[in-house]
């Protein structure tokens, strides 16, 4: 092979199989060569060609004519990269609903995505937009897409999942394709999920993206400000019944795109086939009750937030707050007013594609449980008893202080079945139990000291036979079929610090 002057045989063999979009692995196979060997000749290639990413060199290397069928792009434009393969449509089930899930490209990490309130597996393919995001991402990774439940291809459902059943049902889709590890990007309304996820399940998530995304979408009491007020939400809402069938809103959600008939004709399709009015009023009946600031200071993943100056539906303001409250997130923010994440998206893929190659310089070492704090019940055989009662319980982890029996849970509603089954039990029924999320060690999964302190002092606050939820829990609830009703007049001691206290009937 006749390499152009300044390029070895070795480097433009590489060059054109990266613009197959063959992962390390499999060029390191076809080429006979180490793992790290291909690593370095690609940090070389990047090197010379002036580019951070796999991306970037490619499209760089048919401008100079480096691929087959490209010349210089001053005679000729260069030709496009392969398309990366996309996957049919296929289901997992979750227990009794099914999940629709696909997967485009082969890159050397898994992307799994999560759409905001509507997505639809084949329709979406339909616009060319669209199409060029994901087949550009998939050149840097294999990313994993799905119609959460209630939408799309997905089964439909009565009511809108809550924000456990859409983490549980993404959970099912990763292990459904084999992926350990993944990054986790949501966008939108879908961002609250992906930042459950990644809170967690720490160690299936090798960093988080969130894109026009926000963590409170309606304001409770006038605030915070950035958030949309109640009754402008409760207004879009009716908007949405009385116009459904045509292409709603498009002139907040892609502004840029709001006098193009193809696209408003697509849109409207989407729209259409996704959902109903019905099933969107649910959905976003469930979205005004959505709150995870208070999960923010426990995301422990690196993280990337991307959001556009003049996003005509989420205030950039509330992605500010999101880069200011998460422990390891860089901020990206770019002109423009579409809230429509592929939508004048190349500064956005760039961005992700450069985030998901950069090396992984810190191990998270935290997860986030959900932590049962149960009174220590007066006698050792009423003790015995609720010791087996919780082993037949699928915590994570179950320990002892001198106060209470503690059990670890990653599901908010397995931990709350498991109180009122305890709370139900002749031995345990003037036992009191506090409902709390925190940080708890990956490496012995004992809770934060802090975290303890506050379930117990919640407990304290508890009457004998009664179950208490903190605010923090609470708020990543909403939609679920459990009554909380708020208490009043409670003692606050420290570690609460005046926080809302709710009652599990």
């Amino acid at each position: 092979m006749n390499a152009p002057s300044g390029w070895k045989p070795r480097e433009i063999e590489i060059l054109r199989l990266l613009a197959e979009g063959l992962t390390n692995t499999e060029i390191g196979a076809r080429l006979h060569l180490a793992g790290d060997t291909v690593r370095w000749y690609n940090k070389r290639l990047f090197e010379k060609l002036g580019v951070k990413n796999r991306l970037h060199a490619v499209s760089r290397a048919s401008e100079l004519g480096l691929l087959p069928n490209s010349t210089s792009a001053h005679t000729v434009e260069a030709q496009p990269a392969p398309r990366p393969i996309r996957s049919p449509v296929q289901y997992v089930a979750n227990g009794a609903v099914h999940i629709a899930y696909q997967v485009i490209g082969q890159g050397p990490v898994d992307l799994l995505f999560i759409h905001g309130f509507l997505s639809h597996l084949e329709l979406a393919w339909e616009n060319p937009e669209f199409t060029s995001f994901f087949e550009q991402l998939g050149r840097a990774a294999r990313v994993i897409l799905f119609d959460k439940r209630g939408v799309g291809l997905s089964d439909r459902m009565q009511g809108a999942p809550t924000l456990e059943a859409t983490m549980e049902d993404a959970r099912r889709v990763l292990e459904a394709v084999g992926s350990e590890r993944a990054f986790v990007m949501g966008t939108s309304e879908g961002a609250a999920a992906a930042v459950l996820l990644a809170a967690t399940y720490p160690e299936r998530v090798q960093g988080l993206i969130l894109c026009a995304a926000t963590a409170k979408i309606v304001q409770t009491n006038h605030e915070p400000a950035w958030a949309d007020p109640e009754d402008q939400f409760a207004r879009m809402i009716e908007r949405m019944q009385q116009t459904w069938g045509g292409p709603w809103a498009v002139d907040s959600f892609a502004p840029s795109r709001a006098h193009d008939e193809r696209f408003r004709a697509w849109w409207a399709t989407i729209l259409r086939a996704a959902s109903s009015p019905s099933s969107v009023k649910a959905v976003l009946d469930l979205v005004r009750e959505v709150d995870i600031r208070a999960l923010l200071p426990q995301v422990r993943v690196r993280t990337l937030v991307i959001h556009k100056t003049d996003d005509r539906i989420v205030s950039v303001e509330a992605g500010r707050y999101l880069a200011a409250h998460l422990p390891r997130a860089t901020w990206v923010e770019l002109p423009g007013r579409d809230h429509i994440y592929f939508v004048e998206s190349g500064a956005i893929l760039s961005s992700v594609i450069e985030f998901c190659q950069a090396p992984e310089r810190e191990a998270v070492d935290t997860w986030l449980g959900i932590i049962a704090y149960v009174e220590r019940p007066a006698t050792r055989s009423a003790e015995a008893k609720m010791m087996a009662a919780l082993a037949a319980q699928p915590a994570r982890r179950t320990l002892l202080t001198p106060a209470a029996i503690v059990a670890l849970f990653q599901s908010p509603l397995r931990a709350l079945r498991c109180a009122l089954q305890l709370r139900g039990a002749d031995h345990a029924a003037e036992v009191r139990i506090s409902l709390h999320v925190g940080e708890c060690r990956l490496a012995d999964g004992q809770p934060d000291e802090a975290v303890l302190r506050l379930a117990g002092e919640a407990m304290e606050c508890a009457a004998p036979g009664e179950i208490l939820v903190t605010q923090t829990l609470h708020d990543i609830l909403a939609g679920s079929d459990f009554r909380l009703t708020r208490q009043t007049g409670l003692p606050a001691g420290d570690a609460l610090q005046g926080m809302a206290l709710f009652r599990l009937e």
